[in-house]
């Protein structure tokens, strides 16, 4: 894989995976909020920003900016949240313009759901970079459509879609099983 876009770069999956991907030297997009002035979300955009592998665009200049999307590898989307479910519906709307270029231009989509389970902010930045969760995902060549991964404090689920190899109903119905998935039993 070499250029991944990732959207919501600076949420908490998304951070996690962003730097794993630029230790592994792949060229990563991240597409986020313009972060406030002494946020964490600027922090974390002055540690990863230095990175040679790593461009940073805002939301609406992303969508605005079709050439980004070129020769893309995969496209990450961090969805659905047990602790931000307010703005699951908002990711939602958001996530269609996405679905409709990954299937226009055959690119895998992956979908990326949290439940965190017994996290405390303090214990942020720790879970982010923890190797426990990432390092059983292999985002480059999955076997399988949904994967859920446990960890202390998070549970994760992936799901993937690959555009080139199957048709736009599976697709749907495959992004529909994640939502239900998540919903009914990222719990238990």
């Amino acid at each position: 894989m070499k250029k991944v876009i990732l959207f919501d770069a600076f949420s908490f999956v998304g951070y996690g995976l962003c730097c794993k991907m630029l230790d592994e030297e792949i060229n990563v997009i991240g597409i986020d909020a313009e972060p406030m002035e002494n946020s964490p979300e600027e922090k974390k955009l002055l540690f990863i920003g230095r990175n040679a592998y790593f461009r940073f665009f805002e939301n609406s200049k992303a969508s605005l900016n079709q050439s980004l999307f070129n020769k893309t590898d995969a496209v990450i989307y961090p969805w659905c949240s047990s602790t931000h479910p307010n703005q699951n519906e908002e990711k939602e709307e958001r996530l269609q313009s996405i679905f409709d270029y990954c299937n226009d231009s055959k690119t895998k989509l992956i979908l990326v759901s949290a439940h965190e389970i017994n996290r405390v902010e303090i214990d942020s930045l720790a879970d982010e970079l923890d190797d426990s969760w990432y390092s059983k995902v292999n985002i480059k060549d999955s076997l399988w459509e949904h994967r859920k991964i446990r960890t202390k404090n998070v549970n994760f689920l992936f799901t993937f879609i690959d555009f080139a190899n199957k048709s736009f109903t599976e697709c749907i119905r495959i992004m529909n099983d994640h939502r239900e998935f998540f919903y009914q039993n990222i719990d238990s």
